[in-house]
């Protein structure tokens, strides 16, 4: 997510803005750190964008390959019930919000920065009463003098002659050693990272080290006393961060510089701390990316030639991001399995053909469900077991769980044509932990293909449910059938069907949690 990694961006700034201000800023090596603050600044922005992959084996079974993971998007879905007969909203996308924030910001602040500068522009066309190749001499009704903008150097024309030759010589040095771009850069920069309060110290930083650069050139022809007096003289404040000014308040830092003793070429070793402060940014922004290689044995060899792996791995989802602990996280584990049966109470009134209602079979459902499930010794835990109405967020796991599966029947309005009679497996894209889902769904999907009787649908469904957007665990919602259809109702009216159907998603549940995180 870009807004993880701008934090991670402003997490460098500060490491590398703290390392500045206790070893180089009183250094008068101004060169070297105009290169570290430059250079530290970009490095800011390239650390976290950096992948290093790691890569170790692991043997697997031969195991079947799952359905290849693929997306229909036409027929029939639920809505999410919302309670008080109001009509079903979608919850508020914080992280989308605050990306569009972050833009609008960012939008605005770009805006601002290039109207200035044309505001600079109109400026000196109003103002300019004499040009002569960079040079342009200004009325001192201008607020833009004494400075210079880009490759122009602006002096105000009421100066005294020795004053004017002072100021171009100072302003000459900003344009010959291009100091326009760093300014450029570092206030496109501050722009990106407005939200950042170091980046604001970082950008005054290379301002001052300006000015540090082009008054030891000045001062090497002029009186350093007489040019501190002409510094206080013409001090104004810093209004346009786009331009070069002559002399902008404060002043207390420039003219103690401008009187320090050079230090000695041997503190250039200072320098050297830098290394290890670089190295603590990479080990803790860098991003790290594991690559399991699987290989499959042999027909003739089992796993107890190979290192071993257990049948089921601990998993811990409920957290925001999935962890693995490499001491424990492949211990085996008793799988548990949340099964949900849609609508209950006032919740669910869609009657089938034959008068049923879908709370109902869901309910029905669900049952014969965990009554499998118990023969394999697989823990399962119901949202609920009775015709009661629980809140669609109370039915979200709140404990650790391998999956949660959600089951209903589809319907079709009365007297419409029915868009799909058979089994559909929905995720939602919106989830975070969407490419874990997707493989619950399709070793589910792949599963529920060997059933005969009833159609299933060949690929995955997309919906925008809660239970599936707002899911820790990973989720997967289940349609068995269309209640409208007369041939799907019969099927699945059928106990030892709906035991057939039960298995097959334990089946595929099963191959999921032998996967592990």
């Amino acid at each position: 997510m870009i807004l993880i990694y701008l934090l991670k961006v402003s997490a460098c700034t500060l490491i590398f803005f703290a390392a500045y201000q206790l070893l180089l800023a009183k250094l008068t090596f101004f060169n070297l750190n105009r290169v570290y603050l430059l250079m530290m600044l970009v490095l800011s922005f390239s650390i976290p964008a950096i992948t290093i992959e790691s890569r170790h084996k692991e043997m697997i079974a031969n195991k079947e390959i799952p359905s290849k993971i693929a997306y229909s998007d036409d027929g029939f879905v639920e809505q999410d019930f919302v309670d008080k007969g109001s009509a079903a909203s979608n919850n508020l996308n914080w992280d989308e919000l605050l990306l569009y924030s972050y833009c609008a910001i960012l939008a605005a602040l770009i805006f601002r920065m290039l109207f200035m500068m044309a505001r600079i522009q109109i400026q000196l066309r109003k103002h300019a009463i004499d040009r002569s190749g960079a040079i342009i001499l200004v009325d001192a009704r201008s607020t833009i003098k004494n400075c210079s903008f880009f490759n122009q150097i602006i002096v105000d024309s009421s100066l005294q002659l020795d004053e004017k030759n002072l100021v171009i010589k100072h302003e000459s040095v900003h344009v010959k050693q291009l100091h326009a771009a760093d300014k450029l850069l570092v206030n496109f920069v501050t722009a990106i990272l407005w939200f950042n309060p170091i980046i604001y110290f970082w950008r005054n930083a290379i301002d001052h080290n300006h000015e540090f650069l082009a008054d030891r050139e000045t001062s090497k022809v002029v009186d350093k006393k007489i040019y501190a007096s002409l510094l206080l003289d013409l001090a104004m404040p810093n209004q346009n961060l786009a331009i070069n000014s002559f002399s902008k308040l404060p002043l207390k830092n420039r003219i103690m510089m401008l009187y320090k003793e050079p230090n000695t070429k041997l503190q250039k070793l200072v320098y050297l701390a830098i290394v290890p402060v670089f190295m603590i940014c990479c080990m803790a922004f860098v991003n790290r990316k594991e690559i399991i290689v699987e290989k499959t044995l042999a027909e003739n060899q089992t796993l107890a030639d190979a290192p071993t792996k257990p049948n089921v791995y601990a998993m811990n989802y409920l957290n925001s991001n999935i962890k693995v602990n490499p001491n424990a996280a492949f211990n085996e584990v008793e799988p548990t399995l949340v099964i949900d049966a849609g609508h209950g109470g006032k919740d669910g009134a869609i009657a089938a053909l034959d008068g049923q209602k879908e709370k109902d079979l869901n309910l029905r459902a669900v049952k014969i469900l965990k009554e499998e499930a118990a023969k394999r010794g697989i823990k399962v835990i119901l949202t609920r077991n009775s015709d009661q109405f629980i809140s669609l967020r109370d039915r979200l796991p709140k404990q650790e769980a391998t999956a949660f599966i959600s089951i209903h029947h589809n319907a079709t309005l009365a007297n419409a044509a029915v868009p799909f009679g058979g089994i559909e497996v929905y995720v939602s894209k919106q989830n975070t932990n969407i490419k874990i889902a997707e493989d619950l769904g399709a070793g589910i999907l792949s599963k529920l293909k060997q059933l005969n009787g009833l159609e299933v649908r060949d690929s995955l469904k997309n919906a925008n449910l809660l239970l599936l957007r707002e899911s820790k665990v990973p989720a997967v919602l289940i349609e068995l059938g269309n209640i409208s259809e007369r041939k799907t109702l019969d099927y699945i009216n059928q106990e030892k069907n709906i035991r057939k159907i039960s298995n097959l998603i334990l089946d595929g549940f099963v191959a999921f949690s032998k996967q592990g995180c």
